[in-house]
């Protein structure tokens, strides 16, 4: 059994610690417990840190099996202990890697959010993060793993277009150092590149690698009768000069042999594993799918259903996959229905390729423990057995197998119905992975409003994002639209639906999901008399004429409120003036707020009253008396600095909403609270209210009209915490 902690993923073998990271530079400088033999890559790397300038790329490289993935976490591990900068004697300030993470199962955009993320910039696309970088000239580090390895299931055009479209462009910036890992083909597409390849001698200490061999061979009986002259080791000596540099393929030699042990005929042999030359022997071109296929057998000659669960694995991805999804997607491949049993002794069998995600004390998965190939050499040698149409036509009966589990409900007419919400998410979210492998079958899937809306968010926008489906890329900007997730989901899709020209999935969410909070109707007609932004307003202000709003007071209001519309006006200092002609020589000011500078003001109708709505740069909303500016409601803080307000509902709860560049939210003027809120992705430069709840959103050259629900807003108490009263 392996141990999948080691620094290799496999079996850590006795006395093969420090001390076999010792003696590779040759000079004395040790980093005490690197793993094997690899002291020259951490001199490389402190070179590359100490150099000028901060931008380029340190490439790690190697044949699968090498140890690219097990250098880059040492890397970054030891760079991250409280110690000087490599290559400096003075104290550091920070950590060296900014931002560390792989880039397995994503895509292009979902690892510039994450890469964002880390760096503490929001950002939704690769060419906003590259945007901010360009502008922030601060220096970043970044390491970006497991490049091989990227989409939903691995493919090589994912790769290339993450490092055409993110990686290598983000590289080409000064101010940034990329450490990354991956075949020797992508190195190519970086310039200013230092290549780490592992496959040379150079990077691995020869005799640190035997020792690593021989401790792996410890308990490894030496092959046939020993004579008095034979040589001792010769077994691990023979392993070590087939393998060498790299730990995968010795790790899968000495099992081979292990398991060649276990067969009679095996007993009587003198010669070491097929393939294997002695100790005086030639080269001999052993490699990994080589290594696995016999193993393979060995296994499937003991349970059959081997061979179909580690097939079935290996079309999954390096993601891997649950216990019972993994039985389900080994009764796909297989074409028969398997039982527990079988299936618990295929896994028993097939451990030593496995690595479960959570391993218990006895080094067994939890039962819901999800399962994944030690490493993704192991799944491209098992895919290797298969033919390119065998492998398309199991992925199918696999995405069939998976959709076969979604509940379904009679209808009156036509095939049952599928009852998405009822699924579970990780159910949802294999199949839609599993979907994007197959040509046209994850379209499909992405009609359905539920499957957007259950699934979890991150796993969808990596699937959109490595898929060339027309679906996917249609659907690709309206989800960047539904970060952060919230409980207004659905009237979100739909908005954004509209907003991108996807009218039958905005008709689905209406039909699957009522009552909506909100949703866009259309883009709305063009207006001529629109609230302006402070910078394109009179004097540097916001400035708006409301006679299309204000109306006649009702009866009952305020006494002493004139019938005119008043104009509102926020200077350049920030205050607030309210009156007639503002901006001319003959002015009629009827009042005046000053105080903390403003950013938002405007004239509306509150229960037929004339009044005018303020923001300030504290996020502090005040209602006043369009009269006399006397403050008719408690102040309120909003969660942050309205640029734009307009009054939505009045009594018995009032509402308004606000906007800030592309984020548009609903609060409650009773407490400050948000309700709801919604991002189109371009800034709003302007709002105005048209007939009952409706609302017309400028968006720089297009629009959207939103029509609002204040009843069903006004269930969704507690979206966000409330600020109460401020004053």
């Amino acid at each position: 059994m392996t141990d999948s902690a080691s620094p290799t993923g496999g079996a850590t073998p006795p006395d093969a610690g420090t001390s076999a990271g010792a003696g590779a530079s040759g000079d004395g400088g040790v980093d005490e417990g690197f793993p094997y033999g690899r002291q020259a890559v951490a001199d490389a790397f402190r070179e590359f840190v100490a150099a000028t300038p901060s931008g380029g790329t340190f490439y790690v490289t190697g044949s699968p099996g090498s140890g690219r993935s097990t250098l880059l976490t040492w890397l970054f591990l030891r760079s991250q202990t409280d110690q000087g900068d490599a290559g400096t004697s003075g104290p550091r300030t920070g950590p060296l890697f900014h931002a560390a993470l792989g880039a397995r199962g994503r895509g292009v955009d979902d690892l510039a959010v994450a890469i964002g993320g880390q760096l503490g910039y929001e950002t939704a696309t690769a060419a906003e993060l590259l945007s901010v970088l360009a502008m922030d000239e601060r220096p970043v580090c970044v390491a970006v793993g497991d490049l091989d390895e990227a989409g939903a299931v691995p493919d090589e055009r994912h790769t290339t277009r993450l490092i055409e479209s993110l990686l290598a462009p983000m590289a080409g910036l000064p101010n940034v150092r990329l450490v990354a890992e991956g075949a020797q083909k992508w190195a190519q597409h970086f310039d200013d590149c230092v290549i780490v390849d592992l496959d040379a001698s150079d990077w691995t200490d020869r005799a640190a690698f035997d020792r690593y061999v021989a401790a792996l061979c410890a308990y490894v009986p030496e092959p046939g009768p020993q004579s008095d002259g034979a040589r001792p080791g010769a077994l691990a000596h023979a392993i070590s000069r087939a393998a060498y540099p790299n730990f995968l393929l010795a790790q899968l030699l000495v099992l081979d042999r292990v398991a060649s042990e276990a067969e009679p005929e095996a007993a009587a042999t003198d010669t070491p594993p097929t393939g294997i030359a002695t100790a005086t022997g030639a080269d001999t071109g052993i490699d990994i799918g080589g290594a696995v296929a016999r193993h393979l057998d060995r296994l499937s000659a003991e349970s059959p259903v081997v061979a179909d669960a580690l097939y079935a694995l290996a079309l999954a991805g390096q993601a891997g996959l649950g216990r019972d999804l993994w039985r389900l997607a080994t009764t796909a491949v297989a074409g028969r229905r398997i039982d527990r049993q079988e299936f618990a002794a295929a896994v028993e069998l097939s451990w030593a390729l496995l690595q479960p995600e959570r391993a218990g004390s006895d080094g067994a998965g939890a039962p819901e423990s999800r399962f994944a190939l030690r490493h993704s050499a192991v799944a491209t040698a098992l895919l290797a057995l298969r033919s390119q149409d065998a492998a398309l036509q199991a992925r199918r009966a696999l995405v069939n197998s998976l959709a076969g589990q979604v509940p379904v409900a009679p209808a009156d007419d036509g095939p049952p119905r599928p009852l998405w919400r009822r699924s579970d998410p990780a159910l949802l979210s294999e199949l839609l992975r599993q979907a994007a492998a197959v040509p046209g079958a994850l379209g499909p899937l992405l009609g359905f409003p539920e499957v957007l809306l259950t699934t979890d968010l991150d796993g969808l926008r990596a699937v959109l994002d490595c898929s060339d489906e027309p679906a996917a890329a249609a659907l690709r900007p309206a989800l960047a639209l539904l970060y952060p997730a919230s409980r207004d989901q659905p009237a979100r899709l739909q908005v954004a639906a509209v907003q991108h020209g996807l009218n039958d999935l905005a008709a689905s969410v209406e039909s699957a999901c009522p009552p909506l909070p909100f949703r866009a109707l259309r883009p709305p007609p063009a207006a001529p008399d629109v609230q302006e932004s402070a910078q394109e307003s009179p004097r540097g202000a916001v400035q708006e004429a409301v006679r299309s709003t204000v109306q006649e007071p009702a009866q009952g209001a305020v006494r002493g409120t004139v019938q005119g519309a008043p104009e509102v006006a926020v200077t350049e200092t920030g205050a607030v003036e309210v009156g007639q002609r503002l901006g001319e020589e003959t002015a009629a000011l009827r009042w005046t707020l000053h105080g903390t500078p403003c950013t938002a003001a405007r004239a509306e109708l509150l229960d037929g009253v004339p009044v005018v709505a303020v923001a300030d740069r504290e996020g502090l909303l005040q209602v006043r008396s369009a009269d006399d500016g006397r403050l008719l409601r408690p102040v309120v803080r909003a969660d942050e600095p309205p640029e734009l307000l307009c009054t939505l509902a009045g009594a018995p709860d009032p509402l308004s909403v606000c906007t800030a560049a592309d984020r548009l939210w609903v609060v409650r003027l009773a407490d400050g609270s948000t309700l709801a809120e919604l991002r189109f992705g371009s800034n709003i430069s302007a709002v105005r209210r048209t007939a009952g709840n409706e609302l017309d959103v400028e968006l720089g050259g297009f629009g959207i009209r939103l029509s609002f629900d204040p009843a069903v807003l006004r269930t969704l108490t507690g979206a966000s915490s409330a600020t109460g009263a401020a004053g």
